[in-house]
């Protein structure tokens, strides 16, 4: 994602964030460093990474979304495979009609917008969001897996009834009951 330093400057001018002799003045150094406006004006400070994603967003005209406030129902968390979110940090929040709405830290990585569109069979609206937006919403999925093998589990507990005997009679059965577990059912979760 690509904002020029000159938008970047108007629009921060604009927003009041910084004045504009200190905003010469940092560009002057980033320009000496060799450095990005952008990560300078963030690096000392001048602007939080919060307020460049959000002008960003804005100047790019892409909505932005801060995970953090919304609440993602798992159905729609699932749409996107957990791999594939973390590896292209991506996230799969509301579903309107056939329209999946996706928060990302690169809303103009086509090609992940282009599969997810493909797989879900769905239009894609990309929306920019922050980093820790993506890793906490990334950590729905830990919990949507355990709460999954702790229903399997469960489950499968309950119907595996030991009969009280001696001991080795009672390492034997506990034994076979252990091989009689749907592992199966463990792994097809797994691969969901």
């Amino acid at each position: 994602m690509h904002v020029e330093d000159s938008q970047l400057k108007a629009f921060i001018l604009d927003a009041g964030l910084i004045a504009k002799e200190k905003l010469k003045e940092a560009e002057k150094k980033a320009k000496e460093t060799k450095e990005q406006l952008a990560r300078f004006l963030v690096k000392e400070k001048l602007i939080t990474h919060e307020q460049l994603i959000k002008l960003e967003a804005y100047i790019l005209g892409i909505p932005f979304v801060d995970l953090e406030k919304e609440t993602i129902p798992d159905e729609i968390l699932q749409i996107i495979p957990e791999p594939i979110a973390r590896r292209h940090s991506i996230i799969a929040f509301r579903k309107k009609g056939r329209e999946l709405e996706v928060a990302m830290l690169d809303p103009e990585d086509i090609q992940t917008i282009e599969f997810i569109k493909k797989k879900s069979d769905l239009k894609i609206l990309p929306r920019l969001t922050n980093p820790i937006s993506i890793k906490n919403a990334l950590a729905q999925y830990q919990k949507t897996l355990e709460a999954e093998f702790g229903d399997l589990i469960k489950k499968e507990s309950e119907i595996v009834v030991l009969p009280e005997k001696g001991k080795e009679e009672s390492h034997k059965d506990l034994k076979e009951a252990a091989e009689q577990m749907p592992i199966i059912k463990i792994v097809e979760t797994l691969l969901k």
